[in-house]
């Protein structure tokens, strides 16, 4: 461990009240930046799960209200507590940064067991930092006619396709059937609130299924890391005849 010194530390606060004081609000127009400052009561993640209680514990220190399990203990839901003044990774391709908010905040997130009987990952499998958000937001914004979503997570995607009136027909493709049952009645109680009642569920490996869909759009979550997943979509592009248009998580990388 690394002890900072007098000055070090002077100069650290000073740097997180000037970050402080010029915090503006999460919005559409928002890009992403090295250093973004944002007002905590903008931030617009939705907790799927009003009953669970926000904590700051590890996945495995959790206490009962703290979290939801999935009926075969594979996943687990909680809300993540991060405090204000804290920084928080960012990225864009490549690029990192970090970004604070003026307050508390609540971050939705989800976690996976190594293997059955076994620790949950410390490292989440996803939640909704600004990264996730912000990277996921190109994909949102092509939505328009049948959409496919490939990859449900914490169904942030499908919620803010949902929303979108250009958008006529949503099918997710979700291989996990454990997950499906976890997180889309909830995410459908959500959607139902902005008049979107019907969304298709197709159970199955994606790179099986979206060569036989139809879809104007075809949003794709698949993939364990971020970025560099040019060949494995150039590959599915090939195979999806029936799809006019497809965007990957990770498509950022390439901007």
């Amino acid at each position: 461990m690394v002890e900072l010194t007098k000055a070090q530390r002077a100069h650290l606060a000073a740097d997180v009240c000037r970050r402080l004081s010029s915090c503006v609000p999460w919005g559409r127009k928002l890009r992403w930046a090295p250093e973004l400052n944002i007002q905590a009561k903008t931030y617009p993640t939705v907790n799927l799960f009003a009953e669970v209680k926000p904590s700051a514990r590890g996945v495995e220190e959790l206490r009962e209200g703290e979290y939801v399990d999935s009926d075969g203990g594979r996943f687990r839901y909680a809300l993540r507590l991060h405090r204000r003044g804290q920084p928080l990774e960012t990225w864009w391709g490549r690029k990192t940064g970090t970004v604070i908010f003026d307050g508390d905040i609540e971050i939705p997130i989800l976690f996976e067991r190594k293997g059955p009987g076994q620790p949950f990952r410390t490292f989440p499998w996803m939640s909704l930092t600004p990264a996730e958000l912000l990277t996921l937001r190109p994909g949102t914004r092509l939505a328009k006619g049948k959409v496919v979503i490939a990859g449900l997570g914490l169904a942030h995607q499908l919620i803010e396709v949902g929303k979108r009136r250009a958008v006529t027909e949503i099918t997710v493709v979700e291989r996990s059937r454990e997950l499906v049952e976890l997180i889309m009645p909830r995410a459908m109680a959500v959607l139902a609130e902005h008049g979107r009642e019907q969304v298709r569920v197709a159970g199955g490996d994606a790179f099986a299924l979206l060569p036989k869909l139809e879809a104007d759009v075809a949003l794709v979550d698949v993939f364990p890391a971020y970025g560099d997943n040019r060949e494995a979509m150039a590959k599915l592009r090939g195979q999806c005849k029936k799809i006019k248009r497809m965007w990957d998580w990770g498509a950022s990388d390439l901007l």
